[in-house]
């Protein structure tokens, strides 16, 4: 119900109470009615007669009454012997031309307690028999409405000014996608970027370079559909990459989408700053594996060989002094064996702690290929003889650009691997072809013990600690597969895994513009 309606159905309750025909039941009736109406309010409402004297008021007003003069309204009371004189004089002259038939609003302004506060009166005369009997007064308080509408209207001629000394850019545009208004940020930016001078009126979307249209279309389709969004651009201009994001919003006016508003701002540091902070903490934790890595390897690859290597030698030391030379050659064999494998392993930690320290640099040349693999597998031969294993190679003369060091370091671990994985009497198999663009592959394959497929994801990955016997139960660290994909990802190649249980694996290294 409005402030009018209010005061018309206030209006007619009064005019039937004053009807001399209704009865006095009918009249309890309707004074009750007038009472719930007007006291379920939370707005003063009041009535006087024409002698000036309070007739009807609600709750409401009498609290509000009370807690600004300190006076508790009666019925009957004087309005005008109460007040102050300037006050009596204000509000008889308002209340007379209530009276004389008028009709009309007006705000006044009232100290109470420490605080100005501001009222929305309306004042109407009460009509009784075609004579006017007295005046309806409802009042309103519109102080937090009043503050409200100055701080809007000091932000409004701050607005402007604020708009044109931000460093974000500032636009709008209408439902036919044309400039509403842009701020100097924006227009210079636009400019740069696309060589148009805008102005309001001109179509944004025609302004801007024809690849990029149906884009931003739809993004001011969306603004102008009635949604709210932002998203971050990446825009790279060659020298550096630049981040803005955008905010789209739609401007309505009563539930109406009449056009779109939009803020850009230049994000790049944040963005910057963010990406750092992630590479260092990716930096951090995988340091983290690293140490934890070389403390295991430490404390338990390392040690245990040694302890077997100190305790056979021992073995052996007595077996000569007591003149027991029944199994000494196999005890030696053993010592030699175990040896080979801690000096690879040592090779392996040396290598591999140096590339984490950035201490093994990319030399990148050229050699041919054949003879550097024949030599890889003639200084692994013996390791296969060991186990009867029967090593192949079949590499063409290739000219290729690598790192002789990095290269060199794969290859003898996965030619490792492999004879480790192979059963006595099987077969090695190492291959180079020539790919295109420029790219080769070097594959080592063998027919051994295989690897579970769920394996093959954690066998460059550091924090897995995946460790398996060969097949006379050789122990490695899993630290030489790590190394191999360190250093052909140095070379940008790519380093894959085929295999199946009991019948074999197959490691492929691609590295691409190896041929000349």
């Amino acid at each position: 119900m409005t402030y009018e309606d209010l005061i018309n159905e206030c209006q007619l309750l009064r005019q039937r109470l004053d009807d001399y025909r209704i009865s006095n039941n009918e009249s309890e009736v309707i004074q009750a009615n007038l009472n719930s109406l007007i006291n379920n309010q939370e707005t003063s409402i009041w009535s006087i007669d024409r002698d000036y004297r309070y007739v009807i008021f609600n709750d409401f007003f009498k609290t509000e009454y009370l807690s600004a003069f300190g006076i508790e309204l009666k019925k009957g009371l004087h309005v005008l012997d109460i007040l102050t004189p300037e006050l009596a004089a204000f509000w008889k002259e308002k209340y007379d031309r209530a009276l004389n038939g008028e009709q009309f609003s007006f705000e006044f302004t009232h100290q109470i307690k420490e605080q100005t506060c501001t009222f929305k009166v309306s004042l109407n005369p009460v009509v009784s028999n075609n004579k006017i009997s007295g005046v309806s007064a409802l009042s309103v308080d519109v102080t937090d409405q009043k503050q409200i509408e100055s701080i809007l209207k000091e932000s409004n001629s701050n607005m402007s000014a604020i708009m044109e000394n931000t460093l974000e850019s500032i636009w709008a545009i209408n439902t036919s996608y044309e400039i509403l208004y842009t701020n100097s940020v924006f227009q210079r930016e636009f400019f740069q970027g696309f060589g148009v001078e805008l102005k309001k009126g001109i179509n944004l979307l025609k302004s801007l370079p024809e690849p990029i249209q149906p884009l931003w279309k739809s993004r001011y389709d969306r603004a102008l559909s009635g949604e709210r969004f932002s998203f971050v651009d990446e825009i790279d201009v060659g020298a550096r990459v630049y981040y803005v994001e955008v905010s789209m919003n739609p401007i309505l006016d009563k539930d109406e989408v009449v056009g779109a508003s939009f803020f850009a701002n230049d994000i790049s540091e944040r963005i910057i700053a963010e990406k750092a902070l992630q590479d260092s903490e990716s930096r951090l934790k995988k340091l983290n594996l690293t140490k934890d890595k070389f403390f295991s390897i430490i404390a338990h690859d390392l040690r245990s060989p040694f302890n077997s290597i100190i305790g056979l030698s021992e073995l052996l030391s007595e077996r000569i002094k007591n003149k027991n030379y029944s199994d000494i050659e196999q005890i030696a064999n053993i010592i030699k064996n175990s040896s080979i494998q801690t000096n690879n392993l040592l090779s392996n930690l040396l290598e591999w702690s140096r590339s984490q320290s950035n201490g093994i640099e990319f030399k990148p040349e050229y050699f041919n290929l054949n003879p550097f693999i024949k030599n890889e597998v003639e200084a692994i031969t013996s390791l296969a003889n060991q186990k009867s294993i029967t090593l192949t190679n079949h590499t063409p003369n290739t000219l290729v650009f690598a790192d002789k060091y990095m290269l060199s370091t794969c290859l003898r671990n996965l030619l490792s691997n492999a004879i480790k994985f192979t059963n006595t009497e099987g077969s090695v198999r190492i291959e180079s072809k020539q790919l295109a663009n420029n790219q080769i592959s070097i594959c080592v394959e063998d027919n051994g013990i295989g690897i579970l497929e769920s394996d093959i994801e954690k066998l460059f990955v550091i924090d897995q600690n995946l460790t398996t016997y060969g097949t006379s139960d050789e122990k490695g660290s899993g630290l030489g597969l790590i190394l191999c994909k360190e250093f052909v990802d140095k070379h940008n190649g790519t380093i894959k895994v085929e295999s199946k249980i009991d019948k074999g694996s197959k490691f492929t290294i691609i590295l691409p513009g190896a041929i000349i």
